[in-house]
C-alpha cells in the first residue's frame, strides 16, 4: 500500500503544480490583455482630443489672420496715426470690442472651445504689430453638474 500513496503523490503533486502554474499564465495574460485594452483606449482619446484640439488652433490661426488683415486696413487707412482714432475705427469694424480688447472664441469637441483675446496696438512704425495676444487658453463651454448619487454620511 505503501508503494500506491507513493506513487499517488508522485504523479498528483506535479500535476497540481502543473494546473496552478497554467492558471497563474492565463491569469496574468488576461490581465495584460486587459491593461493593454485600456491602454489603446486612453491613447485613441488623447490622440482624438489632441488632433480636435489643433483643428481649433488651425481655424484659431485663420481667424487671427483674417482680423490682422482688416486692422492693417483699417490702419493704412486712417487720416492720422492717433490710437483714438485707431480704436474707434476698430470698434467700427468689431463692435463686440471691449476698450481696447478684442477677443473670439471657436468651439472643438463637446464641451470645450479655444478663447483668445487680442490687446490691440497703434504701431510705433509700420513693421510693428498692430496687436498683441494676450489669452490662447481652452475653455469648458458645457455646464458642471455635479455627482450627489452617492450616499454620504449626514449628521442630523
Amino acid at each position: 500500500m505503501k508503494t500506491k500513496k507513493q506513487s499517488f503523490v508522485q504523479a498528483g503533486l506535479p500535476s497540481l503544480l502543473v494546473i496552478f502554474i497554467v492558471l497563474c499564465l492565463v491569469t496574468f495574460a488576461v490581465l495584460s490583455y486587459v491593461s493593454a485594452m485600456r491602454d489603446y483606449s486612453l491613447s485613441r482619446k488623447t490622440a482624438d482630443r489632441t488632433q480636435l484640439y489643433y483643428e481649433a488652433d488651425l481655424n484659431a490661426r485663420k481667424e487671427l489672420n483674417s482680423i490682422e488683415n482688416q486692422l492693417y486696413d483699417i490702419y493704412r487707412n486712417l487720416p492720422q496715426k492717433e490710437e483714438s482714432l485707431f480704436l474707434q475705427e476698430c470698434r467700427k469694424a468689431f463692435p463686440d470690442m471691449n476698450g481696447n480688447l478684442l477677443s473670439f472664441q471657436l468651439p472643438y469637441g463637446e464641451s470645450q472651445g479655444l478663447f483668445v483675446e487680442l490687446s490691440l496696438l497703434l504701431p510705433q512704425s509700420d513693421e510693428d504689430a498692430l496687436y498683441q495676444i494676450t489669452k490662447w487658453q481652452v475653455i469648458t463651454t458645457a455646464d458642471w453638474n455635479a455627482d450627489d448619487s452617492l450616499p454620504v454620511f449626514q449628521l442630523h
